[in-house]
């Protein structure tokens, strides 16, 4: 290819390097995460570490650095280091406070694409970054300061709603509330455990069973009716008596417990979706964006007729927008053996679910902007066309849009697909806990023992993580 073929040839030179040294290139951010990923599939940690520890990759560009702390905060976590770990959570929980306040990189992401922009992270990442951050203060035995992490889910959540206005499916989140109960539940404050144990059920019967699918845990239940017995509301334990089919006499109230957290799978990971634009007249002063593949018919204003008919002169562009592509969990259920007594681990947060739904909200916004962006670069591609003294501007142009238009395919890909658990009752002294996880055949692929010591009506907190998946697929 020569590259200069006329009078603006140097710009189309300037333009050309442009394209090749500084915009990202067209692979997804999965596909440049390859080597961390299947360190961390192999359960290699050292490896994972030792390829995060290259921080001209990971952390120097400045638009990943959130991606860094939180893959390194995650690796460290399924490692056992948890105070290392929360080093990390707690800059990632930093720079998104920061990222909040600061106006943020619009005109790149309006003139380029969002994937040059600085990364803040989706909704949901920015909460269960907290998630995290109370696994490692109970696995280090930090009761107080795993209660501030998780209040700092619900905080995370209320500025987000407030942000949208109510607007998006995922506006209250359930497990947050059910996570809290359980800590408070833990240090015996039982007042406050039945409060966010109510919040919760609420949550998970309007809002979850609705938009994500995700029903009320068994154990939820039981936990509100035992702590409003712990705490004399009698009235509402005959009401959730009633409600439950369950009986306040039969839930155990006087034994040590574990609560025990199962992180199943890998989360969702994005992909890029090219669409074909159309565009048709509407009324005077608007043109209409279409797809009628998607049903997306979106009417645009135009600023004179002349460009209205260049727009119509066009016919048609490409849109890339992000899509997520789930990777499916190899395993279907869990349980927890004590003494021959079998305790199924129960959905509590879907996070797959909750990934598409949130995506899906905002996509409107995508849109939107997406639309804008392309629009007015080909536009401006298509009027040096017709310009015979910029053919070399034009060409340029036309290679820089096509080079450009890419979706931000960056997400926080160590989440799980799902968080499953259950409480377990224990006597006092040495105990002995397995967990078991099984595939759709019912073949056992997973387990681990813990032996654990138990004083008297004392509360401890295991989380365990399964990393294989069975593939990738659309929800």
């Amino acid at each position: 290819m020569k590259i200069i073929k006329s009078k603006n040839g140097i710009l189309y030179y300037a333009v050309f390097l442009f394209l090749v040294f500084v915009l990202p290139s067209c692979a997804t951010y999965y596909q440049r995460s390859e080597d961390l990923m299947n360190a961390v599939y192999t359960s290699n940690f050292k490896a994972a570490n030792n390829l995060l520890e290259d921080d001209t990759k990971w952390e120097k560009p400045a638009r990943n650095k959130l991606l860094f702390y939180l893959n390194k905060g995650t690796v460290l976590w399924m490692q056992g280091d948890y105070a290392n770990s929360n080093i990390y959570f707690s800059k990632a929980d930093f720079f998104i406070e920061d990222y909040n306040k600061s106006v943020g990189d619009a005109v790149l992401t309006m003139l380029v694409n969002a994937k040059m922009s600085t990364y803040g992270g989706e909704n949901f990442e920015q909460i269960l970054l907290h998630y995290y951050g109370a696994l490692n203060y109970l696995g280090l035995g930090q009761s107080d300061e795993a209660l501030v992490e998780g209040k700092r889910m619900l905080e995370k959540m209320q500025k987000i709603t407030d942000k949208y206005q109510n607007k998006n499916k995922y506006k209250r989140d359930a497990f947050a509330h059910n996570f809290i109960g359980l800590i408070y539940d833990s240090k015996g404050e039982y007042n406050d455990a039945f409060i966010a144990y109510k919040n919760a059920y609420e949550i998970y019967k309007s809002d979850y069973r609705e938009n994500f699918g995700t029903g009320i845990p068994t154990q939820l239940k039981k936990d509100l009716i035992r702590t409003a017995r712990l705490v004399g509301f009698y009235d509402e334990v005959r009401k959730f008596e009633t409600e439950f089919f369950l009986k306040a006499d039969d839930i155990e109230t006087k034994k040590s417990n574990v609560v025990f957290l199962w992180n199943n799978g890998m989360g969702p990971i994005k992909d890029q979706l090219t669409i074909s634009i159309m565009i048709i007249p509407y009324n005077n002063g608007w043109v209409q964006f279409i797809n009628p593949e998607l049903g997306i018919a979106i009417p645009f204003r135009v600023e004179n007729d002349g460009q209205r008919k260049d727009f119509l002169d066009m016919k048609y562009f490409k849109l890339a927008l992000p899509k997520y592509v789930a990777r499916l969990p190899y395993y279907q259920r869990a349980q927890l053996l004590v003494n021959n007594y079998n305790y199924e681990l129960e959905l509590a947060e879907d996070i797959n679910a909750i990934a598409f739904k949130s995506l899906e909200d905002r996509m409107g916004r995508e849109l939107a902007m997406g639309l804008s962006r392309v629009a007015l670069k080909n536009l401006a591609s298509y009027k040096a066309q017709q310009n015979k003294d910029q053919q070399g501007l034009a060409a340029a142009s036309m290679l820089y849009n096509v080079i450009s238009e890419q979706a931000d395919t960056r997400n926080w890909q160590l989440l799980p697909y799902s968080i499953n658990y259950s409480r377990i009752p224990l006597d006092t002294g040495m105990q002995t806990i397995t967990f078991e996880a099984f595939n759709r055949e019912s073949v056992k692929g997973a387990d681990k023992t813990y032996k654990l010591h138990m004083k008297n009506k004392e509360t401890k907190f295991i989380s365990v993580q399964t990393i294989e998946f069975a593939g990738y697929g659309n929800k």
